[in-house]
């Protein structure tokens, strides 16, 4: 009888697992596909947002309407 209990608790065990497993592999996925890779992103945006943050760093906070912000870093 202990036997019957532990392999149902190893199929929910396995189950999870598997779960989990897919769950994570989708999740990269997506990763993969909405944000770009490191060389894809321009070098002027990246250095605006180092910027950007040097700023905030020191205090200097700035807040930016939607459409500002297009204007500024994108």
């Amino acid at each position: 009888m202990t036997t019957i209990a532990n392999m149902g608790q190893l199929k929910f065990e396995v189950k999870m697992e598997l779960h989990q497993e897919i769950l994570t592999e989708v999740l990269d996925i997506i990763r993969d596909e909405f944000y770009p890779a490191e060389e894809k992103i321009r070098p002027d945006f990246i250095k605006a947002i180092e910027e950007a943050e040097r700023r905030v760093a020191e205090g200097y906070v700035s807040t930016y309407s939607v459409d500002e912000f297009k204007k500024k870093f994108l």
